[in-house]
């Protein structure tokens, strides 16, 4: 017999313009697969948070579950930034209406029994809840860091989402809303002969609490988008001139803007407007109009233009990326 041949295993390369081609349609594909925006980005950051009001959430709890517990308006994930020591569950108080100053328990500041409670359902608390666990592992990580940095724009979106939220959330602005309607119904009283009883149920203060409170996570979602192209920034200071917190913590402010003499200025969407949330006694975010950075630009060019006379630590402000500027200090 014949001994058979060992068999060659011949490898064939791939020639090089046929590679190259590949490597080319490979990029072809790339480029044509969709692109999330930043506002798609964030609007799915927040799902996960939105989903579990619809009704069919089997694990929400009912409220005679919830009915003996403190709902907090301003999340104890936010006051724990504001402790009297760093592992404690305590914060200093100032009521503005006696005057006195006290320590109480983040447990029973900023909440009340039921506050979320909507038409025998418990699923707007337990949304609060989720969104507050969400936005407590990226705020901490910030907190941590002292930085912006290795916040994506996943976690951006999730931000924007809970100070809107803490926006709309509070005691205050749902007794500025209550007091806006109650106007109105005491201005139409006085045009007509009367109103209707049911058009006096609809402005109950019950029936304009739950209205607002399930109009929570629709208004989530048509505000967003007007923190999401602003300049998110991080300001800083120490203990010796802390931030404070309140029970309405978010503030806003508007400088650059006069405004008409007729309507405010303190619209989300208004140019110069500032937007304010204190994380921690010594950090605050902030979402700045971009008229605001472009101010301080041309600043800083009249400064060049002037040949750096002034210099040194003649003004600050926080880039994007949380770290500072000196303007004029390069010269």
């Amino acid at each position: 017999m014949m001994a058979k041949a060992p068999t060659r295993r011949v490898e064939v390369k791939e020639r090089p313009f046929r590679a190259a081609k590949r490597t080319e349609e490979k990029a072809l594909s790339a480029r044509r697969r969709p692109v999330r925006s930043e506002a798609e980005r964030a609007k799915n950051a927040l799902h996960a948070t939105l989903i579990i009001m619809s009704a069919g959430d089997t694990k929400t709890p009912s409220v005679s579950d919830t009915a003996n517990t403190n709902q907090h308006y301003v999340p104890q994930m936010l006051q724990r930034g504001f402790t009297t020591t760093k592992d404690s569950e305590q914060v200093w108080v100032f009521d503005k209406r006696t005057g006195n100053a006290f320590i109480s328990g983040i447990r029973n500041i900023a909440a009340e029994r039921g506050y979320y409670d909507l038409g025998g359902s418990a699923i707007l608390d337990a949304a609060m809840n989720r969104a507050d666990d969400l936005a407590a592992r990226i705020i901490n990580r910030i907190r941590d860091r002292s930085s912006l940095a290795g916040v994506t724009l996943d976690d951006r979106g999730m931000l924007a989402g809970i100070v809107v939220m803490q926006l709309l959330r509070t005691r205050g602005h749902q007794e500025h809303t209550r007091h806006v309607a109650q106007m109105l119904l005491k201005k139409l009283t006085e045009m007509s002969d009367g109103i209707s009883p049911a058009m006096e149920a609809e402005f109950s203060e019950q029936q304009l609490r739950e209205e607002y409170l399930g109009r929570i996570p629709k208004f989530t979602g048509d505000f967003l988008p007007h923190l999401l192209n602003k300049d998110l920034m991080l300001f800083g200071t120490n203990r010796n001139v802390p931030f404070c917190i309140s029970d309405n913590p978010v503030a806003l402010n508007n400088m650059l803007n006069p405004g008409d003499g007729i309507r405010g200025t303190l619209g989300l969407a208004v140019p110069g407007i500032e937007i304010y949330l204190p994380i921690s006694s010594e950090l605050t975010l902030a979402y700045m109009c971009p008229s605001v950075g472009q101010q301080y630009e041309e600043i800083r060019n009249k400064l060049w233009r002037l040949g750096g006379i002034y210099q040194g630590r003649c003004l600050h402000f926080p880039s994007s990326a949380g770290h500072r500027k000196t303007l004029g200090s390069e010269t």
